[in-house]
């Protein structure tokens, strides 16, 4: 009888430790933005309303909506942010690449071209890859007419 309660010790222990190796790789994959989790969602919108918020206070500019483009095609493994050695987490996988504004106000040239600046300095983009537009005046006119 000896032999077998060491027997199941062992395969207790071994069931625990496969156990909580399962449940960190799903609090990984929970967590972890790029594997469809919840992290990093809540700041990535915090940012996004602030930045549309702060575009609003600009002199001649209504209401704004605003869409990012991100590079998808990262080379690195999903888990290489939690296992290297330097310890940052490089976004190579959603890098941005360029950003859509519709904004009320933007026929006028020169607040476009003030936005395309104001854009690039803080998402810190080249001005080509910034795109600003006209939102269409809803209302005003009737579009069956």
């Amino acid at each position: 009888m000896n032999e077998n309660g060491e027997i199941m010790k062992k395969l207790s222990k071994k069931m625990q430790t496969i156990l909580l190796g399962t449940f960190m790789i799903f609090v990984i994959f929970l967590i972890n933005p790029k594997l469809g989790g919840i992290g990093e969602g809540k700041e990535e919108s915090k940012e996004f309303s602030t930045l549309k918020e702060a575009l609003k206070e600009i002199e001649g500019i209504g209401e704004v909506s605003i869409y990012f483009h991100h590079d998808n095609n990262g080379t690195s493994a999903p888990l290489t942010d939690y296992f290297s050695l330097s310890g940052t987490s490089g976004k190579k996988g959603s890098e941005l690449q360029g950003i859509l504004v519709i904004a009320e106000g933007a026929e006028d040239f020169k607040l476009r071209s003030e936005l395309s600046r104001i854009l690039s300095a803080v998402l810190q983009l080249p001005e080509h890859r910034i795109v600003i537009v006209e939102m269409k005046k809803r209302g005003s006119t009737n579009e069956n007419e």
